[in-house]
């Protein structure tokens, strides 16, 4: 299920900004070491989560699978405040995309079909709320997904310091990309629909 929340309606769904938050904080703090702050309960919560983010997350049996979060760049821009070398000034009337997350304990094949998920209600959300279109920092392999999934975006800048290499990419929501999101998405699900068809043959013949 995909959702678009502020920060309001994620407090009157605690489980869910548990698990949000508290995967962030795995992703984020345990597994690429960044020095974030926790709260008290362990979760990733910063400075950035405030009463103009909205949050766009796939959830499942009302826990997180995957998210990110945004927020209009006149309220602030994690980008200008802590990257200040990949700062443009152009994004200033921009829409900027922080924190995308997947839950860990995702198999590959739910951890990719959550990615399409959020994706899809991503550039829904953005058509249905006017946002032409998007910008944040990611790993180059993020991009990488994000565009295989279907989603071309536009590099603009690119940084490397402790944390690795990475990049200020840009993207464009619009009905051309969801439908290539939709139709990658069902084309995936149709070839791992006939693969486990084909093991189970395989295994009544063993």
């Amino acid at each position: 299920m995909f959702l678009s929340l502020n920060l309001h309606q994620l407090t009157v769904l605690p489980a869910l900004r548990h698990s949000m938050f508290a995967d962030r904080a795995g992703q984020f703090v345990d597994r690429h070491r960044w020095p974030l702050r926790l709260d008290d309960e362990g979760l990733e919560v910063d400075d950035y989560d405030d009463g103009v983010a909205t949050y766009c997350i796939v959830a499942a049996g009302g826990h997180h699978l995957a998210s990110v979060r945004l927020r209009p760049v006149r309220s602030g821009s994690m980008t200008e405040d802590h990257f200040p070398g990949l700062w443009r000034e152009a994004l200033r009337s921009g829409v900027e995309i922080t924190r995308f997350c997947c839950a860990p304990d995702l198999s590959p094949d739910q951890r990719l079909s959550a990615v399409s998920d959020l994706l899809l209600g991503l550039c829904r959300h953005c058509q249905a709320s006017g946002i032409v279109g998007i910008f944040g920092i990611v790993f180059p392999a993020v991009a990488r997904v994000i565009r295989q999934a279907g989603w071309p975006s536009n590099i603009l800048g690119e940084i490397r310091d402790q944390r690795g290499t990475m990049v200020l990419t840009q993207w464009t929501p619009g009905d051309l990309v969801a439908w290539d999101i939709q139709e990658k998405r069902e084309l995936r699900e149709e070839i791992w629909t006939r693969r486990r068809e084909r093991a189970q043959i395989e295994m009544l013949v063993a």
